[in-house]
């Protein structure tokens, strides 16, 4: 059962900007995106974390659900194929149990893959160095003192997700990954698109 305390509130990227209101979780987000996700890494031989989302925000290509529970990101999940947006980021501040949330996004990943369907999780009690990502953590971006505390779900096309993985192979971008990490996050995701996952 969710909490009453936290404010149930669906932002979408256009509407709240003419409002000049934001939910203090997509601000950290949109802070973390233009710090760090953006931002040429040394780590990744001088290419961003993610080279995309840059052009997804300025494109107005990125929706926000916050603090909507899970029921709020199935109903995502149900929309998405219907919307005009490239992601969706689910956040919110009542936290699942990691494990939970981790077998609800591999259900989906699983039973959706043919619906082109694709959920990738972020979860503060499965940090980036645990996943094997620590070469991606710059703890000058982090807000380590904030009092901020949420999971994320980013809802995509799992083939404009694969699609831009072969991009970015192409470019050498895999290379500074470890391989089992490539493997989890890259490999086994394609096996899921052309059925064989």
């Amino acid at each position: 059962m969710r909490s009453c305390a936290v404010p149930l509130i669906q932002l979408h990227s256009p509407a709240h900007l003419k409002s000049n209101t934001m939910h203090p979780v997509e601000a950290d987000i949109r802070e973390w995106s233009q710090n760090f996700l953006e931002v040429p890494s040394e780590a990744l031989g001088g290419l961003a974390p993610c080279p995309y989302a840059r052009t997804a925000f300025l494109n107005d290509k990125v929706k926000f659900s916050i603090n909507t529970g899970v029921g709020g990101l199935s109903l995502e999940v149900c929309a998405f194929k219907n919307n005009d947006y490239d992601i969706v980021i689910w956040a919110d501040e009542t936290l699942p149990e990691v494990g939970y949330l981790d077998g609800f996004c591999d259900a989906i990943n699983k039973t959706m893959a043919a619906s082109d369907m694709h959920l990738m999780m972020f979860h503060p009690d499965y940090p980036a160095d645990e996943a094997g990502l620590d070469f991606l953590v710059d703890h000058s971006v982090t807000a380590e003192d904030s009092e901020l505390a949420y999971c994320m779900v980013f809802v995509q096309n799992l083939s404009k997700v694969d699609d831009a993985s072969v991009c970015l192979e192409k470019t050498g971008y895999y290379e500074y990954f470890p391989e089992d990490v490539h493997n989890e996050l890259v490999l086994e995701r394609r096996k899921l698109r052309y059925g064989n996952g």
